[in-house]
């Protein structure tokens, strides 16, 4: 796992080809966000997210991912809920060139993992677009997508849906 991590940072190093005059502060960003995912197999999640990420090229960013996750479960009319956290993190690729718009559109492939003592232990793979302001400071984040939570608990299944999250992005 190593040895293709290191490969895989070490081909990206070749493909940037230029020097990256940003500042470590410039290329460094954090994102809260509130994000609900569409009810399915009687379960209705809610997360709360931050996020911490780093340019490593001008048109992609890694990213690391804090959770904490309540989903909503109603079966007959029995009415409960599952909590717990997450981490993990993930890359992105942003489309848009700031040069042209100041409009970003970044799509972003993430994988969570509960931890602790969590009513839902859960492996989380996310595949989404997000939208925000590129060259304002405090800006809006919009991010749609399709979650896919692959489940260790023995009374949930494995849940997959489209997600809406909105945050502010720093």
């Amino acid at each position: 796992m190593n040895k293709t991590l290191f490969l895989f940072l070490g081909l990206l190093s070749l493909v940037a080809g230029k020097t990256y005059a940003q500042s470590f502060e410039d290329r460094l960003h954090f994102e809260i966000s509130e994000g609900a995912g569409l009810k399915m197999k009687s379960v209705t999640p809610l997360d709360f997210s931050f996020k911490a990420q780093v340019d490593i090229i001008p048109r992609m960013y890694v990213f690391a991912t804090a959770e904490a996750n309540k989903s909503f479960y109603k079966k007959d009319d029995v009415k409960t809920y599952f909590s717990g956290e997450s981490l993990g993190g993930g890359l992105a690729v942003k489309l848009l060139d700031k040069k042209k718009t100041s409009h970003a559109l970044d799509v972003r492939l993430k994988v969570l993992s509960s931890i602790g003592h969590a009513d839902w232990k859960r492996t989380t793979y996310d595949a989404s677009l997000a939208w925000y302001f590129e060259n304002y400071r405090f800006t809006p984040v919009v991010e749609c997508g399709y979650r896919f939570i692959d489940s260790r608990t023995d009374a949930l299944s494995n849940y997959s849906s489209f997600y809406v999250t909105l945050g502010i992005r720093y």
